[in-house]
């Protein structure tokens, strides 16, 4: 089955590889699933009630669904009986602030939105979790250059994995090249010694690759608030920001208190080396 009743699921980027990191990704996209389900945004359900659409629309089976929900309790949701309902259980999902928070966040991008999507499998929903935690969008431009390494580090996902995990959900993938000037001010590729079993030869630096997901991004929704709440907490502990690296604007790079030892900034279309390639010149 293709679509699911309610509202379409919605990934958040930062949640989707944190949860793929610590293996939990089973419980962070029954997350997802029930906040689709529940369309009245209260943040409650009636679990007798929300069980048959998740074996009819999601492809679980009842005990499947709650394996899941007992490992996920405490932390993604609550469950709990009222006298209100004559003794059925109620799940309570937990917010985007208190799941940010449990994984150590201090940042949401806006969510992914996915309209269609394939709920069989463990494995093409943990491709779907891979894929949503890209911040560009398809067709967006402004995607900064990121290596294998760096996401196996962010998801644990390896990088076999990771090819298997793009093919199947059809990530698009670009590639980044550093460029540095010259003593007449020109743009010139920048040289990188490879070193191989029998010899050693010189090619053009290569940076990490972009990549952009199929889901279209939606709106902020409530990410702005959360934002402003786990920036507070990060003040009032006390946390460094990370080093920036990369920069689309030449006013970004200036003004960035933390910038990192070695510095990118995005060139221009006009004074690329090849017309079309991405190429980010050594600040």
């Amino acid at each position: 089955m293709d679509n699911a009743p309610g509202a379409a699921l919605k990934l958040y980027p930062e949640l989707s590889a944190a949860a793929l990191k610590y293996k939990l990704d089973k419980e962070i996209y029954l997350w997802y699933e029930l906040r689709s389900i529940n369309v009245t945004g209260c943040g409650k359900l009636v679990l007798e009630d929300a069980l048959p659409v998740l074996v009819s629309s999601f492809g679980y089976s009842l005990a499947t669904v709650y394996r899941i929900l007992e490992s996920g309790e405490g932390r993604f949701w609550d469950l709990y009986e009222t006298p209100l309902l004559l003794g059925r259980r109620q799940v309570k999902i937990r917010g985007l602030s208190s799941l940010a928070e449990s994984f150590g966040i201090s940042f949401l991008s806006p969510p992914h939105k996915l309209s269609s999507f394939s709920c069989q499998g463990r494995g093409n929903k943990r491709a779907q979790l891979y894929a949503s935690s890209f911040k560009p969008a398809e067709g967006s431009r402004k995607g900064k250059p990121i290596s294998r390494e760096s996401i196996k580090a962010a998801t644990g996902v390896r990088p076999r994995q990771q090819r298997r995990y793009e093919r199947a959900v059809r990530v698009k993938k670009v590639a980044n090249f550093a460029v540095q000037k010259d003593g007449q001010d020109k743009l010139v590729p920048v040289p990188q010694v490879v070193s191989g079993k029998s010899k050693t030869w010189v090619k053009n630096r290569r940076l990490g690759n972009t990549y952009y997901c199929r889901a279209l991004q939606a709106c902020r929704g409530m990410v702005k608030r959360v934002n402003g709440e786990l920036r507070q907490r990060s003040s009032d502990k006390g946390e460094a920001r990370l080093l920036k690296r990369f920069f689309l604007s030449p006013r970004s790079l200036f003004r960035s208190p933390v910038r990192a030892e070695e510095a990118f900034l995005l060139v221009k279309p006009k004074d690329r080396l090849i017309r079309g390639r991405l190429e980010w010149c050594v600040a």
